[in-house]
């Protein structure tokens, strides 16, 4: 029974560890994110993944427009594009 309890309990904390699920977004906000990272590049649906599991789009939209006012992209966007430039060198 102790032995048992344990592997359960170790089974948990292995499957935490996996990838997140993807947040839900418009398919609007994908569709702008491919008119500047077009979704043929390994690089690009990378970091598009790693940002719908990473931010909510409220989150997404919100570091937009950050962006778009103060020039400064959110860390973890930036995280997010360098892992898979990092994960996809050259492409």
């Amino acid at each position: 029974m102790r032995w048992g309890l344990i592997a359960l309990c170790g089974a948990a904390v292995l499957a935490a560890c996996g990838p997140s699920a993807p947040n839900a977004y418009p398919e609007a906000a994908r569709a702008r994110f491919e008119t500047s990272c077009p979704s043929a590049s390994a690089v690009c649906t990378c970091t598009w993944d790693q940002i719908t599991r990473t931010l909510t789009y409220e989150e997404y939209d919100a570091a937009l427009a950050r962006f778009r006012e103060t020039g400064n992209m959110d860390p973890r966007i930036t995280r997010a594009r360098t892992k898979c430039i990092e994960r996809h060198p050259g492409g």
